[in-house]
């Protein structure tokens, strides 16, 4: 198993004008590790990330990167976050990260306890080779796009945010505005002190996020399947599937804005209020 690539040269710098539609290119990052070199594996990690990289691929997004096993080492995920994405996606595109195997967690120089991603190459307990909530924090404020939503089945937590408002579901007052605005949004499988469980050998977080994607978490129903419904409705279910055991973290980390995951038709989704004539 490997890296599946299927780039075309840096697009990033040349996205001047507005696209047609919401976004000029859509980008999910699959990131699976099953079999560690020096940690327990993570049963069922591939099969399940295989399944969450087609049901991006059938959302329509443009570029699909399966990053699985021995190329999930520590020195290849920093050249992904810290190179390759940040000089390919645009400012106008729309970036998916999902990732699927270890998390280990650490305290910082301030006593607070941190998450960091396990590479496959890294110990659960050492984060010499780990992937940091401050570094993906970094590569969130370097990453031109301008809608990103990073996936975690892993207890991922420590980003010094407040939850953004309670979902509402009469509607938004402007979806014109929030689908333009940047928005760099976190859901993470399990909090602090807990595991992403895996009844029957399979992902609880995986099962109900492909219902989501599938169109199970446009709670208000108007079509339009956004990342703050995904977070909400991932959080609700897992709760109540888990029986209270597993507790994911929905998060918007920066900007005010909404990541579209499925367009639903225009006349669906509320409009901003008409401006006066005198605006």
């Amino acid at each position: 198993m490997g890296v599946l690539w299927y780039f075309i040269p840096s697009i990033a710098h040349a996205q001047a004008g507005k696209p047609e539609g919401l976004y000029y290119k859509s980008w999910a990052v699959i990131i699976g590790i099953e079999n560690y070199l020096v940690a327990p594996p993570v049963l069922g990690a591939i099969d399940e990330a295989k399944r969450v990289a087609q049901a991006f691929r059938q959302l329509g997004f443009d570029e699909v990167v399966e990053i699985y096993e021995k190329d999930a080492t520590s020195r290849r995920l920093q050249q992904v976050f810290n190179d390759m994405l940040p000089r390919k996606v645009g400012r106008m595109d729309r970036l998916v990260i999902f990732y699927i195997g270890h998390a280990g967690s650490m305290r910082d120089a301030e006593g607070e306890e941190r998450s960091y991603l396990v590479p496959l190459d890294a110990q659960i307990a050492h984060v010499s080779k780990a992937m940091t909530v401050e570094q993906l924090k970094e590569f969130t404020r370097r990453t031109a796009s301008k809608h990103t939503v990073l996936l975690f089945d892993a207890p991922v937590f420590g980003w010094e945010v407040t939850a953004p408002p309670r979902l509402s579901l009469e509607g938004r007052m402007a979806p014109e505005d929030e689908k333009e605005r940047r928005a760099v949004q976190v859901v993470s499988a399990a909090g602090k002190g807990e595991t992403s469980l895996r009844p029957d050998g399979k992902s609880l977080f995986v099962r109900l996020l492909l219902a989501g994607l599938s169109g199970e978490a446009d709670l208000d129903g108007n079509g339009w399947l956004m990342a703050s419904e995904l977070g909400t409705y991932l959080v609700q279910q897992v709760e109540r599937v888990s029986n209270g055991a597993q507790h994911p973290i929905s998060l918007r980390i920066d900007g005010d804005g909404d990541t579209v995951l499925i367009e639903g038709s225009p006349t669906s989704f509320p409009s901003a209020p008409a401006s006066s004539p005198s605006d």
